[in-house]
């Protein structure tokens, strides 16, 4: 088996998805675990829906890698670049809705009302009426659920993606022009503000928003992730391997800093008072744990999120460069993930 062989990177798959699900088992069985955690997964968290949700979480790099491998092999990545946000999105889409509860999506997507805005109240006019008793409602809920989930999903994909692209891009020959970098950076700027405001500002529910002060340090916490999963695909060298060890003991510190900056430390909700912070990594709304406590369970989300997405990376890249190895027209040519 050489590393230019699928079966490789495929065996490296098998063995994450493995080394996920019995490490969510594990976890779930750990007293005082967050009930929205514990309440995640379908069919009472049997192997099934955590596998699917091991493949989701696999995918968020896997599926940034392929993004960034798209995008810098197209001769218009600001046209491409769209395009393949929302197909990763779907993907993840797919997966994600075979592991968690249809109740946890709700929870944050929150429920179909477009139909009933567009009907009802009128809110885009005669001929948006119109069009939308034409496709039905079946229709109508079917794309809102994933233009929805496409515009969350993409915010935290835009920003791994932009983590992974400089490396990317040095693969890239000829290299891309710099009118063409500019016009994608526009692009993914503009995707984000759609995202935002289909995700906040047009939220279905406020269970997110509540929680969210400012959204651009949680962008900042995503962005820290990214950068920290591509120092990891260095870390196969000495020298690598130090600054891959310092930058994530910096990304950790700062990613927790932005993530406190972008959260709401004031909630308010059925007459209970805490932080975002304690509702996303404590017990419950009630228990409140101290900073310590909490830093040290930050900790635990940031290394296992940053080594899972760097695995997922890995295995994106090799798999295209397997695939690139064997094509005719790719052999010889060097992998596009290698360091």
């Amino acid at each position: 088996m050489t590393k230019r062989s699928p079966a490789f990177p495929l065996s490296v798959l098998a063995l994450a998805i493995v080394a996920i699900v019995a490490g969510i088992k594990l976890v779930l069985r750990v007293p005082g675990v967050p009930y929205n955690v514990s309440s995640l997964f379908l069919d009472d968290a049997n192997v099934a829906a955590v596998v699917f949700f091991a493949l989701t979480v696999l995918w968020i790099g896997a599926g940034a890698a392929l993004v960034a491998f798209v995008v810098t092999n197209s001769r218009r990545p600001y046209a491409v670049l769209p395009l393949a946000l929302v197909a990763a999105a779907l993907v993840s889409k797919v997966l994600v809705s075979r592991g968690v509860t249809y109740e946890s999506l709700d929870d944050i997507l929150g429920t179909n009302n477009l139909f009933d805005l567009v009907t009802r109240q009128g809110v885009w006019g005669d001929w948006w009426r119109s069009a939308f008793l034409r496709l039905g409602a079946d229709v109508v809920d079917f794309l809102e659920r994933r233009v929805r989930y496409c515009a969350l999903y993409s915010i935290p994909l835009v920003a791994i993606t932009a983590a992974l692209l400089p490396r990317a891009l040095r693969k890239r020959r000829p290299g891309m022009s710099a009118a063409s970098l500019t016009a994608t950076i526009a692009v993914a700027a503009i995707w984000l503000w759609l995202c935002e405001a289909i995700v906040l500002r047009w939220a279905a529910t406020d269970n997110l928003t509540e929680l969210i002060a400012v959204p651009v340090f949680l962008l900042v916490v995503f962005a820290l992730v990214g950068v920290n999963a591509e120092l990891l695909q260095y870390a196969g060298s000495v020298r690598g391997g130090v600054i891959a060890s310092a930058g994530s003991a910096l990304g950790v510190v700062a990613a927790w800093y932005a993530l406190n900056a972008g959260l709401d430390q004031h909630v308010q909700k059925y007459s209970a008072a805490y932080s975002a912070t304690q509702f996303l990594l404590g017990p419950d709304r009630r228990h409140e744990l101290p900073q310590v406590s909490l830093f040290v369970r930050w900790v635990v989300v940031y290394a296992g999120a940053v080594g899972v997405i760097a695995v997922g990376v890995w295995i994106a890249e090799r798999l295209t460069a397997s695939v690139r190895a064997t094509s005719p027209s790719g052999r010889g040519s060097a992998a596009p993930g290698s360091p």
